[in-house]
């Protein structure tokens, strides 16, 4: 794709809200286990269960993840009175809950008892078949930890392709080495976000290898990055992947996995597309149209499931962030 353009859904009516950058922490280390360990000893709904009382703390004492989940639902849904806020919060934070739950079934080895619409796979397979590395850019809506377990299944020319996840490497080392020793290893190896160039480098290296890398497209690194229209007012997204596309040639395949239901969810997957710079100048104008493009995408993803954008922090108007 050179600077092609797609249809852009309709947005709706912004709100105002005051600034705050995204640190890399999600402080959820501590309550991961917990659920992991009730997951496997007692079963998916006595975990669902406890939710309930870890969801009404959050919704009380998390003032700043929950002054992120007001500004964004007061933006999907302009005009929402305050008691519908309230609780529309509070059923935010349980669809965060349940998804950070069902990871139990990836790491316990139980996908089998997921159920999976399959939207769009033959997209991922048309981009294996060029030969090359592939990325597969998501975003922090749905639960792309079953996604990337899922990708654990293909294949090309008889062969298991290796996939790569591009995470921010915080205060979650800890607990992702725990789950790891819990659960076994995932099918996928990490790539380590904090330092930016570090973190390309081992991408274009994979990619080279014709190895899948895996991206979400939806927090900042550093300062980088452009302002597109997004659910009515401008927001800042990272350019890095589109970046890392150009550079490379590889192809990018948008890819997200939604819950719609008890143990079923929705694997959506489109492209694969192709972004090349039209020219150097124009360098900067294909990078907004290309942000633009999967900003629209998210945002036809969220008409559909609202509650499911699991980015806690103030969003708009975000001049630096932390993480791909």
């Amino acid at each position: 794709m050179s600077g092609a353009a797609t249809e852009d859904p309709p947005t709706v009516a912004p709100t105002q809200a005051k600034p705050r950058e995204w640190d890399g922490k999600t402080r959820t280390g501590l309550g991961i286990l917990i659920f992991f360990y009730t997951f496997r000893l007692l079963g998916p709904r006595f975990a669902y269960a406890l939710l309930y009382p870890v969801v009404l703390y959050y919704q009380f004492f998390a003032r700043a993840n929950g002054r992120g989940s007001y500004d964004y639902l007061r933006r999907r849904f302009p005009g929402i009175g305050r008691f519908k806020l309230w609780f529309m919060r509070y059923r935010h934070f349980m669809g965060f809950g349940r998804c950070l739950i069902d990871r139990g079934y990836a790491f316990l080895g139980m996908m089998g008892k997921v159920r999976l619409n399959r939207d769009g796979q033959e997209a991922m397979q048309a981009a294996l078949d060029k030969g090359c590395g592939v990325i597969l850019l998501s975003a922090h809506l749905g639960n792309w930890e079953l996604a990337a377990y899922c990708l654990g299944d293909f294949h090309h020319n008889g062969r298991k392709v290796p996939v790569n996840a591009v995470m921010f490497k915080g205060d979650g080392e800890r607990v992702e080495r725990q789950l790891r020793k819990a659960g076994g290893e995932p099918p996928f190896k990490v790539i380590a976000s904090n330092d930016s160039l570090q973190a390309s480098i081992e991408c274009k290296n994979a990619l080279e290898r014709g190895e899948i890398v895996a991206i979400h497209g939806d927090r900042l690194l550093g300062e980088r990055g452009i302002e597109v229209d997004f659910l009515g007012a401008p927001a800042k997204f990272p350019t890095g992947p589109f970046v890392l596309a150009a550079s490379t040639g590889a192809p990018v395949v948008f890819t997200f996995a939604n819950r719609v239901g008890y143990k079923h969810y929705a694997l959506l997957a489109r492209g694969p597309y192709y972004f090349e710079y039209t020219s150097r100048r124009e360098r900067e104008a294909n990078l907004k149209q290309w942000v633009g493009m999967y900003a629209s995408q998210l945002e036809v993803l969220l008409q559909k499931y609202p509650l499911q954008w699991h980015n806690f922090y103030m969003f708009w108007g975000t001049k630096r962030g932390t993480g791909w």
